[in-house]
């Protein structure tokens, strides 16, 4: 019997307003085009609209996926205003039902417009829409569940302090699961298996376009943990490096030898970031709250002159800005046209031999001269410069 994997989950428009982009794409289609052509043969299962069905199976024909669509009304779109933001989602369906699948190896992302019931040998579960995997009704030998750090918390039940490895290992029982794996954005990602518990580094990339990652990591850690039987750790070790090179350069299908880059250490400090940034009309004030926010999110501690020393005499707010600038290990700048302020916070920093994110727009690269020269990090990609300050 010719070996085959079942893959099942969606297929979506997404839309990138910045940097802009508009693919047919979806976890299932792009899970399932990034582990092709490897020699067994694989089965797509999904659900779309009638009028993309002619552009969806050219695009699993080009990969040699055999594929099977149940038409529903309408294609959902997931929008983003930027790689990092949360996606408006058009065209929600009312949740439809599918006939059950029975099969000997699944990868599952989670749907959000079918209700799903699997039977299988071997089952690689990607929620994405946070239901558990019994909970769908499914049945597995052999389960291994990927999450990331607010799905594992959701699902668990625990609270938002309880630490990852309880969490894990909290999943593992009440799912009875095999293997879990809880990714935690820039920090990497912990493994359990068993009664062990592995850390997984990130690495590093010139570039960060994160949109489609999390799927590429459980397409290829099924690929090689479901497929090829290796252990949870070294699966999900590949997995990363395979993650950070789709992250770079979008290739599909991934490589079956992923570059070698430098690991990122795992650090068990919150890094302390000082946020500066011009913060004078509406747009600007909603960037620099948009910035902490997300370097909050990937467990940073931030210093954010609008929020943390506020507006008022220049003698009484400099000097709260000039500490929180000499307590910071990065500067993270917004430099967005050529705000005098920001860019003495940056030459202050610099003085003090401070590490220094420059995410600038509206700015020449003839005025980037002097940050450049001084070994500032200059970035004109959003997620990539948010992704530089945290590692």
């Amino acid at each position: 019997m010719t070996k085959a994997l079942m893959v099942l989950g969606g297929t979506y428009f997404e839309e990138c307003h910045d940097p802009q982009s508009y693919v047919l794409s979806g976890s299932g289609l792009r899970g399932a085009s990034s582990i092709s052509g490897r020699g067994f043969q694989i089965n797509y299962q999904s659900l779309l609209a009638t009028k993309d069905l002619a552009l969806a199976k050219t695009i699993c024909a080009t990969y040699g996926i055999k594929s099977e669509f149940q038409e529903i009304n309408e294609t959902i779109t997931f929008s983003y205003l930027h790689p990092l933001s949360l996606p408006s989602v058009f065209g929600t369906n009312a949740p439809v039902e599918v006939p059950a699948i029975h099969t000997e190896n699944l990868l599952f992302y989670g749907l959000k417009e079918a209700n799903i019931r699997t039977k299988s040998t071997y089952a690689v579960y990607d929620p994405q829409n946070q239901i558990n995997f019994r909970d769908t009704g499914s049945e597995t030998d052999h389960l291994a569940l990927i999450l990331n750090k607010n799905e594992a918390i959701k699902l668990s039940g625990l609270s938002e302090d309880t630490p990852l490895a309880l969490v894990g290992k909290h999943i593992m029982q009440s799912q009875n699961a095999e293997v879990v794996v809880i990714k935690n954005g820039a920090k990497g990602a912990m493994v359990f298996e068993g009664g062990d518990t592995t850390e997984i580094p990130v690495f590093r990339t010139s570039s960060v376009l994160p949109i489609g990652s999390g799927d590429i990591f459980s397409a290829t850690f099924a690929l090689k943990w479901m497929m090829e039987k290796w252990t949870a750790k070294d699966a999900a070790l590949f997995a990363s490096k395979s993650t950070a090179g789709y992250c770079e350069n979008r290739q599909l299908p991934i490589p079956d030898h992923p570059l070698e880059r430098p690991a990122l250490d795992i650090e068990t400090t919150v890094k302390k970031i000082y946020l500066a940034a011009p913060f004078f009309d509406l747009g600007q004030k909603w960037l620099v709250n948009e910035c902490r926010n997300l370097l909050l999110d990937f467990g940073n501690n931030v210093f954010s002159p609008l929020h943390d020393a506020g507006i008022g005499e220049p003698l009484i707010i400099a000097p709260k800005d000039i500490e929180a600038i000499e307590k910071a290990d990065v500067i993270f700048a917004i430099l967005n046209g050529t705000d005098p302020g920001t860019l003495f916070e940056i030459g202050y920093a610099r003085a003090k031999n401070k590490r220094i994110i420059v995410f600038h727009e509206n700015v020449s690269e003839v005025d980037l001269f002097m940050l450049l020269g001084t070994d500032c990090e200059c970035h004109s990609d959003f997620s990539t410069a948010i992704y530089s300050a945290s590692w």
